[in-house]
């Protein structure tokens, strides 16, 4: 039951970053530089995109331990994704504030 909340969550807060790109921890405290590489490098999407895999995985991982027939599966999923979202929201996040990948 907790990866369906998981994921519920995760997919909602995707839908809202897609909407609202200022929620976005430290958006609104970047510099106009760093601001501009932000969007262009789409960093609001990279948000929607990361929420979005981490929702359908967690809701997946409940479908699939019920299949397998074993129910610790869909937790343990939930924190390796969890976990794994937060180092690529960290150093993803940071790359596209910093560099300039598109021109």
């Amino acid at each position: 039951m907790g990866s369906i909340i998981s994921g519920v969550i995760f997919l909602t807060v995707g839908l809202i970053i897609r909407v609202y790109p200022n929620i976005l921890a430290g958006y609104n405290s970047l510099s106009q530089k760093e601001r501009e590489n932000a969007e262009m490098n789409r960093l609001p999407f990279f948000g929607f995109l990361l929420f979005t895999v981490m929702g359908v995985i967690s809701l997946l991982s409940y479908v699939l331990s019920i299949w397998f027939e074993s129910p610790k599966l869909s937790s343990e999923v939930t924190l390796i994704v969890t976990l794994t979202g937060l180092i690529f929201a960290v150093v993803g996040g940071n790359l596209l504030i910093s560099n300039r990948f598109t021109k």
